[in-house]
């Protein structure tokens, strides 16, 4: 059966591509009262419209800021009308019909809106003050009846996470571990199509990473989220120093009068509890508007690890096997007040400010076994590590018009100040010797950053032009005591350290960047080129460590999108990229659990990494999908064990090896229940994911091959696996499944697995109160914990890793909305810009 059903999806593509009859729709939109075109700083919301039996309906939204317009859309018989609003003007309808007769260009005329005759408030697009009071305006909302969950450019694809009940709900990393293609590997890190990728948040960059990155994600709630923009292969606008690609969170950047919000609530438990009650709040006083987003997030965790090491310099080799349990209990906590202030007509001033805080308290029990006969091994280690840390970020923006045609300058600055100390106390016993190890660090970074930007429209050629540049600076310090294996007790209350680690890290980073956007009549263009300098420079005090280096270098970047029509996309992108050392792994200073056999210390030496990134996709319906991405790292840094000739200690360090590609095949079927009911008529609508039983399959193909890393045997590649469902259940309840699973043998980079890694979840939902509160309940990991085991081979030493996290995870997720104008259209206060234009309409119009 299932077969049948994907033979179907794939037999829709040819009949998506064939070529049918067209129609150009064209007409002018008017002022009555200056008997002229309405002004082109004016946004005109256009809603086509079809007529079935029942009256009109929807299909299709969209915004133009021209006066004479035209759109193209499929040649289907029947009545039509376009309903015309626009801010400070009443809303006009537009009829006409398509016959057989119809030619091929269809003139409908000039339309004239009348204005309304108040005090519109310049900020909002779809209100007014005739009396004091809002008014909403009938239609306002461009999308119809039919939700677009994912939008597709050249350089990007959107999703939508408002209102979208199978990503919404749950946190921020729960939500991107559902998006097509994203993986949290085995180092942690998020990867779409086995690309590594930086998060930004409301288009600026985090700042963090490791474990602070992830307190944020996991904090974040997802009702706090619009969407969320992944983007494979950043343009020549952004860093180049973005690595593999770039997934950017925007924010519900959204403000009216009045205050305006919701508070959401989600409590998960086992034998463990986890709570994350948070608000988002906006409002608007006249021309500022400002947003609040804040929460809190406490989780308790459980992780068991087991290391079994084989030290291949003694003959024979020795086994030695370590098992650590860790009990996590984590407190994270953001404010993030932003606000949009309108200067007058033609400019504005953004202003976002991010306060985080965390503390961490781990405790850690490890039992080391060896069989060396020589020197029997029996170690027990009990410690205590707790972390606070301090993450600040103040970004303004300042935009302006420069005049009607489109023509905009911006500039953007942005200041980061982290802070963090940690304390790691250990008490270990080997063969019933104890000995006593502390150790306190303290770390700080400060970032500046400074960037204009210019947008210049040239209207005649349908072409923009980006070009701009950027300034940043940062400094990093760490400072690290010492006092480890002591025989002593008191040091704990008195460390008296005896060995001290200090070390610096500066960077200064310019920029300059052109990029061309051209569009044609089913082609996007868009192609850039950035130059880099950068200089860094790192040095432990008081030792002859230290390295300088200076890099400069253009990156080319290159994007197309060719529609073949509104459903049928073909998309293709290049990008050359590099990446930075992260000067965290630099840092010598020790982090988290150590003994005598384990440590832990950065490299000073590690390189930048460099990419070359190409992806070529084909999409129909935004849903059904294919790509290919190939990425070329002539340099990459990975997680590297090393230990020296006879000996049982371990270090865990970070090295630069050379010559990675990586091969990645990702498809995606989506599979409507109606497409077996109703066969080939389902297409003749729109579709609505949002109202319908589907079932959602992906399968991801992933090989990499490091060329200079000698201790891999055959390498294979990983092939992922995941099914998504919904079913529409009566009382308007929503069953949401999401299920994802990788094969039990390949190589994740230089990692060999051995078993599954898997995820799972189910839920059932449903709105109350005009969709006011919505409450869920649902269960993660119900087919299992999440499991890691997996091999990495080093010089003289072969490890074997397997971990595992909490078991079955039950929850219940409240939210509540107080948005008393929901159908009014908002004003952005996030640091971001949004095109909305579309010059073609769904294709498959409904037929009577």
């Amino acid at each position: 059966m299932i077969r049948s059903i994907v033979y179907l999806s794939l037999l829709a593509l040819p009949i998506l591509g064939y070529a049918q009859s067209k129609v150009v729709i064209t007409f002018k939109v008017m002022d009555k009262e200056k008997n002229s075109c309405l002004d082109a700083d004016a946004p005109k919301n256009f809603i086509f419209q079809y007529e079935y039996s029942s009256g009109y309906k929807d299909i299709k939204g969209l915004t133009s800021l021209k006066c004479y317009n035209s759109y193209t859309i499929t040649k289907i018989l029947g009545n039509f009308r376009i309903q015309i609003l626009a801010p400070e003007y009443e809303s006009q309808y537009l009829n006409f019909n398509i016959t057989q007769q119809s030619k091929d260009t269809l003139y409908l005329g000039e339309v004239y809106l009348k204005h309304i005759n108040s005090d519109i408030i310049s900020n909002d697009k779809n209100t007014s003050k005739s009396s004091g009071k809002e008014k909403e305006i009938d239609g306002i909302v461009v999308t119809g009846t039919r939700k677009r969950f994912i939008k597709l450019d050249a350089n990007k694809t959107t999703y939508t996470i408002k209102d979208n009940d199978l990503l919404s709900g749950g946190s921020a990393q729960e939500t991107l571990t559902k998006l097509p293609g994203v993986i949290k590997g085995y180092g942690g890190n998020l990867t779409v199509n086995g690309k590594s990728m930086s998060i930004y948040i409301d288009d600026v960059p985090t700042g963090l990473s490791g474990s602070d990155l992830e307190n944020l994600l996991q904090s974040l709630p997802s009702t706090a989220i619009e969407k969320i923009e992944i983007i494979s292969n950043p343009g020549a606008s952004y860093d180049a120093k973005t690595g593999g690609g770039i997934i950017n969170i925007v924010t519900n950047g959204r403000a009216l009068r009045g205050v305006n919000g919701s508070v959401s609530l989600n409590y998960q438990f086992n034998k463990n509890n986890r709570v994350s009650p948070s608000i988002s709040l906006n409002s608007r006083l006249k021309n500022v508007s400002l947003q609040l987003n804040s929460g809190f997030n406490y989780r308790e965790n459980d992780k068991t690890t087991y290391y079994k090491r084989e030290f291949t310099s003694f003959s024979p080799s020795i086994i030695f096997n370590q098992k650590n349990i860790e009990n996590r209990f984590n407190r994270f906590y953001y404010f993030r007040p932003s606000s949009n202030i309108r200067l007058n007509k033609n400019s504005n001033l953004l202003i976002n400010y991010n306060l985080s805080y965390t503390s961490n308290n781990n405790y850690y029990t490890g039992e080391s076994l060896s069989n060396n006969k020589i020197e029997p091994i029996n170690l027990l280690n009990n410690s205590k590590y707790s972390e606070d840390n301090t993450n600040h970020e103040l970004t303004t923006k300042y935009k302006i018009k420069l005049d009607t045609l489109g023509n905009l300058f911006d500039i953007t600055a942005s200041y980061k100040h982290y802070d963090k100390s940690s304390n790691n106390n250990s008490t270990q016993n080997n063969e019933g010797v104890d000995k006593y190890s502390v150790n306190d660090i303290d770390y700080k970074s400060d970032y500046f950053q400074i960037s204009p930007n210019f947008e210049f429209s040239f209207n005649k050629l349908d072409v923009k032009l980006n070009t701009g540049g950027k300034y940043s600076q940062t400094k990093y310090n760490s400072n690290g005591k010492y006092n480890l294996l002591n025989t002593s007790s008191s040091i704990f209350d008195n460390p008296n350290y005896n060995s001290f680690k200090d070390f610096t890290y500066d960077e200064n980073q310019y920029a300059l960047y052109g990029e061309l956007s051209k569009k044609f009549n089913k082609l996007d263009l868009n192609a850039g080129l950035r130059y880099e300098n950068l200089e860094f420079k790192n040095k432990v005090k008081g030792t002859d460590q230290n390295l300088k280096y200076t890099f400069e270098k253009f990156f080319p970047s290159f994007s197309l999108l060719y529609k073949f029509n509104a459903t049928l996309d073909f998309n293709a992108t290049y990008r050359k990229s590099m990446l930075p050392p992260s000067y965290s792994n630099m840092d010598p200073n020790l982090t988290n659990y150590y003994d005598e056999f384990n440590t832990s210390e950065g490299n000073l030496h590690l390189k930048p990494d460099y990419y070359d990134n190409y992806e070529v996709s084909l999409s129909a319906w935004r849903y059904l999908k294919i790509s290919f991405n190939y990425t070329y790292s002539k340099n990459i840094n990975m997680l590297y064990y090393e230990t020296e000739d006879n000996s049982l200690t371990v270090n865990q360090t970070t090295r630069t090896f050379t010559g990675m590609k990586n091969y990645n095949v990702w498809v995606g079927i989506p599979i409507p229940f109606q497409l077996v009911t109703r066969g080939k008529k389902f297409f003749e609508q729109p579709m609505n994911m949002d109202k319908m039983n589907f079932i959602y399959l992906y399968g991801m193909y992933n090989y990499y091959k490091v060329s200079d890393y000698p201790y891999l045997d055959k390498v294979k590649p990983m092939w992922f696996y995941v099914i998504y469902a919904q079913l529409i259940l009566p009382k308007d309840i929503k069953l949401t499944t999401f299920f994802l699973s990788s094969t039990d043998k390949g190589y994740f980079e230089i990692y060999k697995s051995y078993k599954p890694f898997r995820y799972s979840n189910i839920e059932l939902s449903r709105y109350f109160a005009d969709k006011t509160f919505k409450a869920s309940l649902g269960v993660q990991n119900i087919l299992g914990p999440t499991k890691f085991n997996s091999d990495i081979n080093n010089f003289n030493l072969k490890t074997n890793y397997y971990s595992r996290e909490s078991d079955q995870l039950f929850y219940i997720k409240l939210s509540y909305s107080f948005d008393k104008n929901r159908k009014i259209k908002k004003v952005n206060t996030i640091i971001e810009d949004e095109n909305m234009n579309d010059n073609k309409l769904f294709p498959s119009a409904p037929l009577k």
